[in-house]
């Protein structure tokens, strides 16, 4: 930085103590100094003011730089954004117009494919035997477990009292469908036989006929004949009132097995043996019940040759499993299971297989046998 000399006017270096013009000593507190123009301000804090702009000018500048690289950067990503859904429905569009066109190729190049084929490709996949039985299957006992819910909830109402016949089971015997109950509860089968020893027979009534509804609906569902048995075997309850040729055909050793309600159909469905639950009830069996046995003695009463040699040889197996019957055995064979299904005094028992006789019993059972070889 530099002045003018006051002497001659020549400029001169602020560091000179004489002017190189004139020669004149310039005396430092006497040296006027001019500023030359375009000079520096000072401000009052001694920092240069061109500084001060400079550096705020170069701020502006980057963050501007700055700004703009943040607007590009995202109006690229925002373009990206709306591209992709519009390029995603092209190919999607793209890959439909080819498959389409590869499968009227197709179809062109194979014309004999119809409906037939389609369905018999069909049957193919889902005609498999076992897989049909086992839905069957499982289709009829689920219907069978709901019947057996309605069977269970079913009661005999009398005097402000609930009188349950226990569990019930329903099963497949051949052809038909068995309905049965035989645990009843010893007090409430003791009720049972006291309703109908006091010729109270309403509610048993009653209850028979909820009972064969729901057999006819089941029997509708699985297209099968019914057979309804309801009774306890071998205990000690029994109707008091019951005739006493009754009692004997059904006690043994063990105790009585007296039938509470038992049919396979409306007309000869009964309660108590003889009572019909359709019909007029009668406490006495009727007139011909005894012709309805071969020997109506046979489990109590030992038979002999001669009297066997009056029959013939399907008399003869009809008299013996008579004595089978009495215990409500089912038969396997059709003529067998037909015949005693007719008989008011059968009540089929799932639960006898047939082992349990008496010793009179067995005598008869014996003595028939050895009768039927001399026809053999």
């Amino acid at each position: 930085m530099g002045g003018f000399c006051t002497n001659c006017g020549k400029k001169i270096n602020r560091l000179e103590l004489f002017c190189t013009g004139c020669g004149e000593k310039l005396a430092e507190n006497q040296t006027p100094v001019i500023e030359a123009e375009g000079a520096p301000f000072h401000s009052e804090a001694g920092i240069p003011s061109a500084h001060r702009n400079n550096k705020k000018g170069f701020k502006f500048v980057i963050f501007s730089l700055l700004g703009i690289v943040i607007v590009v950067i995202a109006a690229y990503f925002m373009m990206n954004n709306l591209k992709e859904p519009t390029q995603k429905a092209s190919q999607a569009d793209t890959i439909k117009e080819e498959n389409e066109s590869k499968s009227a190729s197709n179809n062109k190049e194979n014309p004999t494919i119809n409906q037939e084929d389609i369905d018999q490709s069909t049957d193919e996949e889902g005609d498999t035997g076992i897989k049909q039985e086992e839905v069957v299957g499982t289709s009829e006992q689920s219907i069978i477990n709901y019947y057996i819910a309605k069977l269970n909830n079913l009661r005999i109402f009398t005097s402000g009292r609930e009188i349950s016949v226990g569990e019930w089971t329903v099963s497949r015997q051949d052809e038909g469908v068995v309905l049965s109950a035989s645990e009843i509860p010893s007090r409430d089968l003791a009720r049972i036989f006291g309703l109908f020893d006091d010729r109270n027979l309403l509610p048993l009534t009653t209850w028979a006929k909820e009972v064969y509804d729901i057999a006819q609906t089941l029997s509708k569902e699985l297209d099968a004949e019914w057979l309804i048995s309801v009774g306890n075997n071998c205990v000690g309850e029994y109707p008091v009132t019951l005739p006493q040729s009754d009692l004997i055909n059904y006690s043994g050793s063990c105790g009585y097995s007296i039938p509470v309600l038992g049919g396979t159909n409306k007309n000869n469905l009964t309660l108590v043996m003889h009572t019909s639950v359709f019909g007029l009830s009668n406490s006495n069996p009727p007139s011909d019940f005894t012709n309805e046995y071969i020997f109506p003695e046979s489990d109590y009463v030992r038979l002999t040759m001669s009297e066997l040699e009056l029959l013939t040889p399907r008399e003869l197996r009809l008299a013996r499993n008579e004595i089978y019957a009495r215990h409500g055995y089912i038969f396997e064979s059709d003529d067998l299971r037909i015949y005693f299904s007719k008989k008011s005094w059968y009540f089929p028992n799932p639960n006898y297989d047939g082992s349990l006789l008496n010793s009179i019993e067995k005598y008869n059972v014996k003595l028939i046998q050895d009768r039927e070889k001399d026809f053999q």
